[in-house]
């Protein structure tokens, strides 16, 4: 009795309410789907339902940007607007991360070089297309390469090797030197020789005829936007702040992993590495060393120690009238001598970096530990009675006021108190230590650091080897003769086996006459979260950045 009063009130209920849906134009949930029509295939009962469509990927980079004003490739010359400038606009040739010192082809599918090395004839990629959907061309490569020669930014010293650039066809280019250069088929790897769109760059006020420099009004415009064949379009730029770049939609080659990259401006290092541990930030170069076992602890992070070609240098002057000591070569060999350049990694840097013998970092062809000058105080001690300073001298030593170079600088003035010598640290804001530097010539004695530009001798033997060059790295200089003769079989040799030697004669006179030495070759110490993939450290431009993906 009980059952069938049950079942006649759940009975009375779904009626009643089925009443009340129709009265307020609602339609009860039929107990099966529909029938679908006669013409509608219905699919099998076990068919995969498709994966819900992938969430943008975002890579955030934490980077100190400060020294970027301009996303121009041809108004900029510092590594933050060198790494958005290779995502954007690509080069003719280009080194990979398996192989700094072989140039691949790209842009270029391959290239001829005549006898005399004068006339380098590139042959172009077809199929190749800018952002824009324009065809890459001959007059593009022209186009790019003499606005950067005579817009007369920062960069332009790239184009002092080119005398001129001929279109050919639409896909071939002549480029013409004032002398043979055996080093530049790796100088147009450099990420300021990436082509540009002539077209776009025209139609926003861009030029590449001789008075550019007045004329051209295109930067701007560049500065928010690009006009490359890259993977990577640049969509905005914040001084300061940050630089945003979105994966390039019609990119010719293989799509970028990411759909967007910011360049973050992070000024502080243990902030950066806070960041990145909380996610904020995706990868982080330049790690500082006192951070680097915090960062490792972290099982959300890797950490990668790599191997650089960068230079953190001691320049001194030869020029008595910016120092009288100094001055004396037997005083600079026996500063030389007194640096314990194996204590200073360790305090300084916590080991990670290199000991060169000279100014060419180790990893170039005929760089060689075994050329190494041992420390000797003694021979040190020695010299400087011979040079007339027994009770040793003062003398004020300049460098960037940063927290590293106090360590640096410390340590430097401890080691040559043993033999005698009174150094006055004077740590300076860098940009006065760069016109003191390059620009003045008033420093008698500092420290610099040099990034490549490109991977070859040149970068460096170009600017410590010839007394013409009126430049800081010369310290107001006048070079040994056989100094420059080397310098100038380095620059033009097209004999391989005598360009490797002149590399080792240069670096044993430099050694000699002493005016500059490489204290260390610090090690890129890079950190990212561990779901980061695709990373492989490039000099100049850091990675590829259509590979990093997560």
């Amino acid at each position: 009795m009980k059952k069938t009063v049950h079942l006649f009130f759940v009975l009375l209920l779904a009626v009643t309410l089925s009443a009340v849906l129709a009265a307020c134009g609602g339609t009860a949930e039929p107990t099966q789907p529909p029938a679908a029509p006669a013409d509608t295939p219905v699919p099998p009962a076990d068919t995969p339902v498709p994966p819900p469509p992938a969430e943008p990927v975002t890579l955030i980079v934490g980077f100190d940007i400060q020294a970027s004003s301009s996303m121009d490739p041809h108004q900029m010359f510092e590594l933050a607007g060198a790494m958005a400038d290779y995502a954007a606009y690509e080069p003719l040739v280009k080194i990979t991360a398996q192989d700094f010192s072989t140039p691949v082809p790209w842009l270029a599918e391959s290239w001829d070089i005549s006898a005399d090395g004068l006339t380098y004839t590139f042959h172009l990629r077809p199929g190749v297309t800018f952002s824009s959907g324009n065809p890459l061309t001959a007059e593009d490569v022209r186009f790019s390469w003499m606005r950067l020669k005579n817009k007369q930014g920062p960069p332009s010293w790239f184009m002092g090797w080119v005398a001129d650039v001929q279109v050919m066809d639409d896909l071939t280019v002549n480029v013409i030197l004032h002398d043979p250069s055996p080093g530049f088929i790796m100088v147009a790897t450099a990420p300021y020789l990436g082509i540009m769109d002539s077209k776009v760059v025209q139609e926003h006020g861009g030029s590449a005829d001789e008075d550019s420099a007045t004329t051209d009004t295109a930067t701007p415009w560049l500065d928010q936007n690009s006009a490359g064949s890259g993977p990577f379009i640049l969509t905005s730029f914040t001084p300061k702040s940050e630089v945003v770049l979105e994966a390039n939609p019609t990119y010719w080659g293989e799509k970028a992993k990411a759909d967007r990259i910011i360049l973050k401006h992070v000024e502080d290092p243990t902030t950066a590495l806070q960041m990145l541990q909380r996610g904020d930030l995706d990868l982080l170069p330049r790690l500082d060393p006192d951070l680097v076992e915090e960062a490792k602890a972290d099982p959300n992070l890797q950490v990668d120690v790599l191997e650089t070609l960068d230079i953190t240098y001691m320049n001194m002057t030869c020029d008595p009238t910016l120092s009288v000591p100094l001055s004396d070569v037997r005083v600079r060999q026996a500063i030389l001598l007194a640096l314990d350049r194996d204590g200073l990694i360790q305090s300084g840097l916590r080991g990670y970096a290199l000991k060169p013998p000279s100014i060419l970092p180790l990893g170039l062809a005929g760089v060689e530990e075994s050329m190494i000058q041992p420390r000797d105080v003694e021979r040190a001690k020695a010299l400087l009675k011979e040079a007339g300073y027994e009770n040793g001298f003062t003398e004020k030593f300049y460098y960037p006021a940063r927290p590293l170079f106090d360590l640096v600088g410390a340590k430097i003035k401890n080691d040559l108190a043993e033999v005698g010598i009174n150094v006055e640290l004077q740590p300076t804001d860098y940009s006065v230590l760069v016109s003191m530097t390059w620009g003045e010539h008033t420093a008698p004695w500092v420290i610099g650091n040099w990034y490549p530009d490109y991977i070859d001798y040149t970068i460096y033997t170009d600017y410590w080897g010839y007394a013409s060059h009126d430049w800081g790295a010369n310290m107001r200089c006048e070079v040994p003769p056989e100094l420059e003769a080397a310098t100038d079989i380095i620059s033009h040799g097209l004999d391989s086996a005598e360009r490797l030697q002149a590399v080792k004669d240069w670096q044993a006179i430099m050694l000699d006459f002493a005016y500059g030495t490489t204290l260390y070759q610090a090690n890129e110490l890079i950190a990212m979260r561990k779901e980061v993939t695709g990373f492989g450290y490039i000099p100049v431009v850091y990675t590829e950045w259509g590979q990093l993906g997560r």
